[in-house]
This record gives structure tokens, sequence and C-alpha cells, in this order.
């Protein structure tokens, strides 16, 4: 099969029909046609700049009458942006560089300053998700079973458990993950305060 030729009005390809497109960002093809000029302008002095306008003006009126909107626009956008690399050399000589260039830098800054905003996003997203996958870890049932017999193991009870007892302690994790926290939480903070800390008790 022979691959098809390139379409010499500069359109762009569209996705083939019944294929879905995978969602992602809008993409800014202006942006995409300016750094193309900008890329091919570096090193350029002011006459060079002003020749290939010259050349981009010519290609876009070949292609006036072209149907594809997308080339009209491409073309447009192009001659835009080497009348201003003209217009940026015309005073200052020398060649065309994008560390002279203004619109570039503050264009570059804002792209950064974009990638920051994102970040902390993607940061608090992450920790999120990361706290959920604790918390599904923390009420599977063998977690939390294995947590009951060992706080009961701390406060010397789980020798003393009588089959029933026994019994209840394996169903809970199963039944009622929030009430086998809830219980492995208060037999934990039982022991902790000790026989003289219940109400009533001899000081």
């Amino acid at each position: 099969m022979s691959t098809p030729a390139p379409d010499p009005t500069g359109a762009r390809a569209s996705p083939p029909a019944g294929r879905a497109a995978a969602p992602r960002e809008p993409v800014d093809y202006g942006k995409i046609d300016r750094r193309s000029v900008r890329r091919r302008a570096c090193g350029m002095t002011h006459p060079e700049a002003a020749a290939a306008l010259e050349e981009a003006e010519l290609q876009q009126h070949m292609g006036r009458h072209r149907e594809d909107p997308a080339g009209d626009e491409c073309g447009r956008v192009e001659v835009a942006e080497w009348a201003r690399i003209v217009r940026l050399l015309a005073p200052a000589g020398g060649a065309y560089a994008p560390d002279i260039d203004a619109v570039v830098q503050d264009e570059l800054a804002a792209d950064a300053e974009g990638e920051r905003a994102m970040q902390p996003e993607d940061g608090k997203r992450g920790q999120e998700e990361e706290a959920e996958a604790v918390r599904r870890t923390a009420r599977a049932p063998g977690v939390l079973r294995h947590a009951l017999l060992r706080t009961l193991a701390s406060t010397g009870l789980l020798d003393s458990l009588g089959e029933d007892e026994q019994a209840a302690v394996n169903r809970l994790p199963d039944s009622d993950p929030a009430a086998a926290l809830v219980v492995n939480a208060l037999l934990a903070r039982a022991h902790e305060a000790g026989p003289g800390s219940r109400p009533g008790a001899a000081s």
C-alpha cells in the first residue's frame, strides 16, 4: 500500500473516521504556527526576514481560494508573525533570536506560571488519592481483624475470650467494618487509660 502524499495546501489532517480521539486539552495551532516561524527566523537578519515575509504573503495569496479554513488561518498567522519579526529587527539590526524577543519571553513566562499553577492541584489530588487508599486498606476485613486481635492481646483479654466472643470478633470486620474500627479504638483507649480512670474508681 502506498503512503498518501502530503497535502500541498498545508491543511491539517483530520483523525480517521470511526476512531475515537483520546480526551485532551485543545491544541493551540496558532501558537504552534508562530513558534514554527520563530524557529525558521532564528539567525535571520532584517533583509532575510523581510524576504521570508514576502514569501509567506505570496503563499497566502496563492492559497486564498482554497476551501480549507485551517490552512487559511495558518497562512494569516504566519504572515502576521513574520511581519512582527521584521518590525522587531528594523530598528535593532543584527540577527533574530528568541532571547531578544520580549513577546517570546512573555509567552515562556506565562507557560511556566501555568505549569506551576497546575502542580499544587496535582499534588493535592495525589495526596487525596493516597489518603483514600490508606482508608480502604485500614477498613479491609483482614486488616481490621488483625488489629482487633492485636488490641485484645495487648489488653490481656484475648486468651480469656469464649468461643462465641471469638466468633463475634472474627465476624465483625466482615459484617460492619466501621463498627470494628470504633470497637478497636475504644478498646485501645480503655487500655491506655487504665482502671483508675473509670468513673467511680477509688482515687
